[in-house]
């Protein structure tokens, strides 16, 4: 215990435990895919369904172990943004003490958990909002147990555990492959007359911790949703390896965490080394082997799938693992003969004070590379935090109490159309690269701020499936792929995008956006309807092409709507809507115009 070690030492942990709760809460925020799940989990207390969009039964999240999570928290009463925040330094304080404290109680430098805390990528994910700081939980709780034995051991506990971690992370159902791998040759074992032979009991223990942990959820996804996948399954398999990427990817990640520059050799290479395994056990030594082959094999994936648009998160697993393996480094080195004639050589040379001295410098080291300047971007990778900083202005302390982004106004916009028009659902779409329709806008912060009222078409895919099966054609910046045409929001019914006609979006512009449809629900409330379907007519009459069109689509003309337009204009009960265009007003940055 740190109470009973000598005074320096208790020092020195009480400083590494500052700098470690230093380093998760001074990086508090929530990230906008938080905000995704947050709308799934709002709408099932509506009684709207877990779902994103209410009436579209589409799991949108990947990460169910989370989400349940999230589901307790909002049925105890608390709110989701704190909440979350609350299990995020929780759940970060506990994977980094587990890490630690073993190191610290025995005098020694925690390189693991200072490492992490010492990586901007780990501290911007450890209180997101996001699944990740439960992931950590669940990878500290398993490295340990599988270091300190046999897999089959405790296969129960272990496989239980893998299956925990896959339902954080669906891209990590590779280390339930590759540790059952590990475990089916564990299963085998000689006799005395060198026959193999199955240890039955264990490896049904491990089928059981997995096949209880994972199936359940499984079960409910076919029952709920109809499908064994998630969306985002639809919206990113069949497409074909993309390693340039995924290698920018990994450049970006080692580029901007010079730590990662001394825990890849401190994990690898000893690990590598003959005679380090020698003198370590047998045991160890291949759990060590292991663990770097599973980092290895996870990290392939994730640059053989590109990588991802934020920066560290989908690397951050394998960085866990690896801090994990250089401080096993680090502590087996008494053990290794030539090592160990080094250290006592520098023991002599320095009084007896090596050992302090050590930990003294990388503490100090440790800290020093903390403070390393992060790119705000570096090929399409970005620092997401401080987009979100730029974007909202805030300070780290709100951030703990609410969320003010300019894409959650602008939700809070349409949220308030929404319902002065009486409209449900009212639809709209974050497109910006094929189809101009709104800016400012996402799927998250938006969506909650919007309400189940708004409904919101992805130009990424997340929780609608025709745009999930539809061709990726570019390869670009993996996540931000798929994208909607202009066909393609007006056979939805989308309202506010740009025609690609300048005429027909002066004449049907709005404060919130322009109006493209001829929806009599949707014309009835705007104001100035005749006028507006005047000028449409005479577009029509010069050949206009997006009229033509959207009579189509609508099954009305403008001949057949001026009559109505009349009396509406002069319908008393359609008057009040007129003033909802300017009460929820926005911007003219809101749309393409």
């Amino acid at each position: 215990m740190i109470s009973q070690q000598p005074r320096e030492q208790r020092i020195f942990a009480a400083l590494c435990l500052l700098f470690l709760v230093y380093s998760i809460a001074s990086r508090v925020w929530v990230t906008e895919d938080a905000y995704i799940t947050f709308r799934s989990v709002e709408n099932l207390y509506r009684g709207l369904g877990l779902v994103y969009n209410p009436g579209e039964n589409i799991e949108s999240f990947t990460h169910p172990l989370w989400m349940m999570c999230l589901v307790l928290l909002k049925g105890a009463g608390l709110p989701l943004h704190s909440g979350a925040i609350v299990i995020g330094l929780l759940c970060s304080g506990c994977a980094l003490a587990l890490l630690a404290r073993p190191a610290l109680s025995a005098g020694r430098l925690p390189l693991a958990a200072l490492a992490l805390a010492g990586i901007s990528g780990f501290r911007d994910f450890a209180t997101a909002g996001m699944e990740y700081s439960l992931l950590f939980v669940l990878l500290a709780l398993f490295l340990r147990n599988a270091y300190r034995g046999r897999l089959l051991d405790h296969p129960l506990q272990n496989a239980v555990l893998l299956g925990l971690i896959y339902l954080c992370r669906p891209e990590l159902a590779l280390l339930g492959l590759y540790y059952s791998g590990f475990a089916a040759v564990e299963a085998l074992q000689r006799d005395w007359q060198g026959r193999w032979q199955l240890r039955l009991t264990p490896a049904i223990f491990w089928a059981a911790g997995l096949l209880l942990t994972v199936a359940p959820y499984h079960l409910f996804r076919f029952l709920y949703y109809h499908d064994l996948f998630p969306n985002t399954y639809y919206a990113k398999s069949g497409l074909q390896p993309y390693y340039r990427q995924g290698l920018q990817y990994l450049y970006a990640t080692l580029s901007g965490a010079p730590i990662l520059w001394l825990l890849g050799p401190a994990a690898f290479l000893p690990t590598l080394w003959h005679r380090w395994r020698r003198e370590l056990g047998p045991q160890r030594s291949l759990a060590n082997l292991r663990e770097a082959g599973a980092a290895a094999l996870s990290a392939w994936y994730i640059v053989r799938v590109g990588g991802d648009f934020m920066a560290y998160r989908f690397f951050l697993p394998q960085i866990f693992i690896l801090s994990v393996l250089a401080e096993r480094w680090l502590q087996a080195t008494p053990a290794i003969a030539p090592l160990q004639s080094l250290r006592n050589w520098l023991e002599g040379m320095l009084a007896q004070r090596t050992t302090a001295a050590l930990r003294w410098a990388g503490l100090l080291a440790l800290t020093a590379l903390s403070l390393w300047p992060q790119p705000l971007t570096r090929g399409g990778i970005a620092d997401e935090r401080r987009y979100f900083f730029e974007a909202s202005g805030a300070s780290p302390l709100s951030l703990f109490f609410g969320q003010r982004h300019a894409w959650g106004l602008t939700g809070d916009r349409y949220r308030r159309l929404a319902e002065c028009l009486d409209l449900r659902p009212l639809h709209i779409a974050n497109s910006q690269a094929q189809a101009h329709c709104l800016r400012g806008i996402g799927l998250g912060y938006s969506g909650v701020a919007a309400g189940p009222r708004v409904y919101i078409l992805d130009e990424q895919a997340l929780p609608n499936r025709d745009v999930a099966l539809s061709p990726v054609l570019v390869r670009w910046r993996p996540g931000h792929e798929h994208y909607l045409d202009r066909e393609h929001v007006l056979r939805r019914g989308m309202l506010f995008c740009s025609s690609g006609e300048p005429h027909y979006d002066r004449a049907m512009r709005t404060d919130l956006g322009i109006v493209l449809s001829l929806d009599p629900e949707i014309l009835a409330r705007l104001d100035r309807p005749v006028q507006r379907l005047q000028q449409l007519l005479l577009l029509k009459q010069e050949g206009s092409s997006i009229v033509k069109r959207l009579e189509l689509r609508y099954g009305q003309t403008i001949e057949q709507l001026l009559p109505l337009a009349a009396r509406w204009e002069q319908d008393p009960f359609l008057e009040r809507y007129r003033s909802c265009w300017q009460d929820a007003r926005g911007s003219d940055a809101l749309f393409f115009y």
